[in-house]
């Protein structure tokens, strides 16, 4: 069987009263989400899944997720997959008709050697985001002043969330690297909350020197190890979580505002750790 875990983030709020639910063509199973928003499941080789995330007063997602995979490729090489999921509040006179279907689709990947997403699905998908991310941040603006029942002050105060899934990770380097190391160690106020940085890391500085430049930070529960790949005009940014418990993830940084999940041996290529 293969692994699926991931992580529900919620903007302004906690992670409580998520639902998930997996189907496949025969069934359900429903999924257990943590407070953190955690959550892992297993998922037969060679079949279909849609993941359902839902949480009351926020837009409901859904996920595309194919086991299918050649024939000579061997399963048991390939790392579980990691998907970070948010979820958007809902808010009057959402657009919420293009979210009936599912706002990524990820399968087997010959190019990455690893499970991706259906990137042309996902250009379509960021437009619909955005739109939605613009009508919700209009909608806070003319309401700012006016006063809110109380039931509604929880969805009021909710921002809509940035799509994390966008284009496939580079994978190789056209120069060779040259090492640097750069050791940062700084307990500074936790900006999770900041829907372009999901993580609660400093911004990235203005100016890295060529070569690998390694920073490591210390969270509640996990130590987030941060890693920029510079080389002249090109850089990009990986991340490494480390979790307390001993889970153990991988991103990269595709913009200021989009993070996605790759496996560890995408990781390890890119940066040469």
């Amino acid at each position: 069987m293969y692994a699926v875990r991931g992580t529900v983030y919620i903007k302004d709020g906690k992670a409580d009263r998520v639902n998930l639910s997996v189907f496949s063509s025969d069934r359900e199973k429903r999924i257990p989400v943590d407070i953190d928003g955690d959550f892992t499941t297993q998922l037969d080789w060679n079949n279909n899944y849609q993941f359902y995330f839902s949480k009351p007063g926020y837009i409901s997602k859904k996920i595309d997720f194919s086991t299918i995979v050649p024939t000579n490729i061997n399963e048991s090489r390939l790392y579980p997959y990691q998907l970070l999921v948010e979820l958007f509040p809902m808010f009057p006179h959402a657009d919420t008709a293009f979210f009936r279907n599912p706002v990524a689709k990820i399968k087997y990947s010959d190019i990455n050697n690893d499970f991706d997403y259906d990137l042309n699905y996902q250009l379509v998908v960021k437009e619909k985001v955005q739109k939605l991310k613009k009508d919700y941040q209009s909608f806070l603006k003319q309401n700012i002043s006016k006063p809110v029942p109380a039931k509604e002050i929880v969805v009021k105060n909710q921002e809509v969330a940035a799509l994390r899934y966008q284009k496939r990770v580079e994978t190789s380097q056209k120069k060779k690297i040259v090492p640097v190391k750069t050791a940062v160690s700084r307990p500074e106020k936790d900006a999770s909350n900041n829907e372009s940085n999901p993580f609660g890391l400093p911004p990235l500085k203005a100016l890295y020197p060529n070569g690998k430049s390694i920073e490591s930070y210390k969270r509640k529960g996990k130590v987030i190890t941060r890693i920029i790949m510079k080389n002249d005009n090109y850089q990009k940014a990986f991340y490494r979580v480390k979790h307390n418990w001993g889970g153990l993830y991988y991103f990269v940084q595709e913009s200021p505002t989009y993070y996605r999940s790759i496996s560890k041996y995408n990781f390890e290529k890119a940066t040469k750790i």
